[in-house]
Formats: structure tokens, C-alpha cells, sequence
């Protein structure tokens, strides 16, 4: 069970420079994440992300749940969509349960890309982590899962907090 308390001024700084200083993992160079010897956009990283999380689950993905998952507006989505599709990575095709409804699936190579930035960031994460005891590792991945859980619950900052 987790204790409830209220964190000090200079922890909150502390971590707020942590994440600022964080804020470079999701602007590598784009020449950093390439499949096929074609450096990947980070934007088509997110949707095949989206993309594979809702076929994980079952469920189709539609432009509102990528434009949730890469916290941009429909028409912007729309468009990371559209680029994603253009490099073969997605295709948009009719939803099976609702024909107003369009879906955007991955292709094969979509799911290789997937694979590849996924054991492109896991490699990286292994080097950076190598001194650390494995038990800090767990303990690191444990409170950012609460933590991530948390900003999902509430929301960038600026936006009303979900209430449910």
C-alpha cells in the first residue's frame, strides 16, 4: 500500500529538472531509430505504438485514439496517420464493426519497425542501466508506472483532471 503525503517544494523542483531534462529521449536525432537503413520519424513511432497497444487489446484503433495516445488534436493525428501510411507502416481501412468508422491497422512492416524501436530503446536502456542494481531497476520501473499512471488520470498539466 502506498503512504499519502505531500512531497516538499525542493523535491518537486528536483524532479521537475529530471523531467525536463528528460524531455530529450523523445527528440533523439531522427537518424537514431532507422529501419531498413531509413531513419523512422518519432511521430510514426507513436502511431504504430497506438496501433499495436489497441491490436494487444483486442480493439480497433481509430484517428480519436491516436490522436489520445499522441495527446494532439484529430486533424493533427490525422496527419502523422497519413505519413505513417505513406512510409508503409499503417493502412486506414473500414472498421469491421461500424462502416462509418475507419481503422488504422499495421502492415507487416509496421510490426517490424515495432519490433526494431522497441529493442532500440531496450539496448539503450540496458547500457544506460548497467551499474545499477537490478532491484533499483524494479524499483525505478515501479514508480514510473505509477507515475505515468497517475499523468494518464490527470492529464497534462493545463487540462481538467479525469474525474472518474
Amino acid at each position: 500500500m502506498y503512504h499519502t503525503y505531500m512531497s516538499s517544494e525542493e523535491h518537486l523542483d528536483d524532479l521537475d529538472q529530471a523531467l525536463v531534462r528528460l524531455r530529450r529521449l523523445w527528440s533523439a536525432p531522427r537518424s537514431s531509430i532507422k529501419d531498413g537503413g531509413m531513419p523512422v520519424d518519432m511521430s510514426s513511432i507513436l502511431v504504430i505504438e497506438a496501433c499495436a497497444r489497441g491490436e494487444e487489446a483486442g480493439e480497433d484503433t481509430t484517428i480519436r485514439d491516436i490522436a489520445a495516445f499522441t495527446d494532439t488534436e484529430h486533424s493533427t493525428a490525422s496527419r502523422l496517420v497519413d505519413r505513417a501510411a505513406k512510409a508503409g507502416l499503417v493502412r486506414r481501412e473500414p472498421s469491421p464493426a461500424d462502416a462509418r468508422r475507419t481503422r488504422v491497422v499495421l502492415t507487416d512492416g509496421g510490426r517490424r519497425t515495432r519490433e526494431h524501436a522497441t529493442g532500440f530503446r531496450l539496448a539503450w536502456l540496458t547500457e544506460v542501466l548497467r551499474q545499477w542494481p537490478e532491484g533499483d531497476v524494479g524499483h525505478l520501473a515501479a514508480l514510473l508506472t505509477r507515475f505515468a499512471d497517475e499523468v494518464d488520470r490527470h492529464g497534462p498539466p493545463g487540462r481538467p483532471a479525469d474525474t472518474s
